[in-house]
Formats: C-alpha cells, sequence, structure tokens
C-alpha cells in the first residue's frame, strides 16, 4: 500500500475510532459497488479495451508461434536418467 494511502486510512482510524483493518474492510465494502459502476458498461464489459476485430483475433489465434528448433535444443539440454 502506498505511503499516503495507508497515512489516510491510519487518520480515519483515529477519527472513527476503528482500527486500520476495519477502516480497509468498510473501504472496500462502501467503495466497490461505486468502483462496479463506473466501470460497467452498456455492454457489461468491466474493461476500457475494445476486443480486437474478429479476423485479426482469429489470424492472431490460428498461428503457430511455436519455435520447434528451439524447443527441440531445450529437451535435448535436459539431463538424461533420474538425475
Amino acid at each position: 500500500m502506498p505511503d499516503e494511502l495507508l497515512q489516510e486510512v491510519r487518520r480515519v482510524a483515529a477519527e472513527t475510532g476503528l482500527s486500520n483493518a476495519d477502516v480497509i474492510r468498510q473501504s472496500v465494502k462502501l467503495g466497490l459497488p461505486k468502483l462496479r459502476e463506473q466501470l460497467r458498461t452498456e455492454h457489461g464489459r468491466v474493461t476500457n479495451v475494445d476486443p480486437l476485430p474478429v479476423k485479426v483475433a482469429n489470424r492472431l489465434y490460428t498461428e503457430r508461434e511455436d519455435d520447434e528448433a528451439s524447443i527441440r535444443r531445450f529437451i535435448a539440454a535436459q539431463p538424461k536418467g533420474g538425475e
């Protein structure tokens, strides 16, 4: 937790008589609905990154990324037997 945020938690704890842990728990409980509301879009996505176009996604996920020569070298370099 950043120092500034921890200091704020401690200030609120001192002002309210709550423990630091209780302040954090209450902050999460009170803040999660607001966070969810702010991040939600009309489509229900919780992200600000647009999805890949279908053609691009299909091309990316159908291409092999294996480097077969490197994989064979890696396997060959592994210890043999029960070592």
